[in-house]
């Protein structure tokens, strides 16, 4: 399991590197990449979409929380955010369906770090509903109600239509920001745009910021309508 954490987050292969740029510009295929088909947004006229895929279990996801977390509380009002989590391997649909569960009963946004928590530091995987309920009923979720949400017609059909949306995205390696359901931005892409711009040395904490200075560049650019 710890192998399967450590090699969650996967580099994209076909960055190009004829480009340099820095997070303050970036440029497509360097920095960022653009989806070659748009998908369909939910957020509505005037709004730009924000849609971070993570997994529960992804190591880096858990880093980034923090930084991720601070820098969706000072996107503008026209910024609508939301998670896709995802599931790489059917055994850990059990964190998807907990993401859901939590959704349901209006808990997801305070718990998701306690989540984290619990699996990255204490090591509890919470790969199954009843350790999932037994751990969330110490901050007041109700145990048969959580069985509900979990095994809920909702839940169902949001994991199948998270499966169809990550897949559509064809991500690859979380986590990933999509902007507008046409730009991906990752820590990962962050990393290889440094690493050509000659920072071979750069920390993830690094990869972090350059991935969210770069969503900002892109966030700017299509209110400017030159994206």
């Amino acid at each position: 399991m710890k192998k399967l954490l450590g090699a969650v987050l996967i580099s994209f292969g076909f960055l190009s590197g004829a480009a340099s740029a820095s997070p303050e510009a970036p440029v497509a295929g360097t920095d960022y990449l653009v989806l070659p088909q748009a998908q369909p947004t939910s957020a509505g006229a005037g709004k730009i979409e924000v849609t971070e895929f993570f997994w529960y279990g992804c190591p880096h996801c858990n880093a980034l929380e923090p930084s991720l977390e601070a820098w969706v509380k000072k996107q503008g009002k026209d910024v609508v955010f939301k998670r896709v989590p995802v599931a790489f391997q059917d055994r850990f649909e059990p964190h998807t369906r907990m993401f859901y569960a939590l959704s349901a009963l209006g808990r997801e946004g305070d718990l998701t770090p306690k989540v984290f928590n619990e699996i990255h530091v204490k090591h509890n995987y919470l790969l199954t509903a009843q350790t999932q309920a037994d751990f969330l009923a110490q901050f007041g979720i109700d145990k048969q109600k959580y069985m509900d949400a979990y095994n809920g017609f909702s839940t169902q059909a949001n994991v199948k239509t998270a499966n169809k949306t990550w897949q559509d995205y064809k991500i690859d390696g979380v986590p990933t920001i999509a902007i507008q359901g046409k730009y991906l931005v990752s820590p990962a892409t962050s990393g290889d745009a440094l690493q050509k711009a000659g920072k071979p040395a750069t920390t993830e904490q690094q990869t972090f910021d350059a991935a969210l200075k770069t969503a900002d560049s892109i966030i700017n650019q299509i209110r400017a309508k030159k994206l």
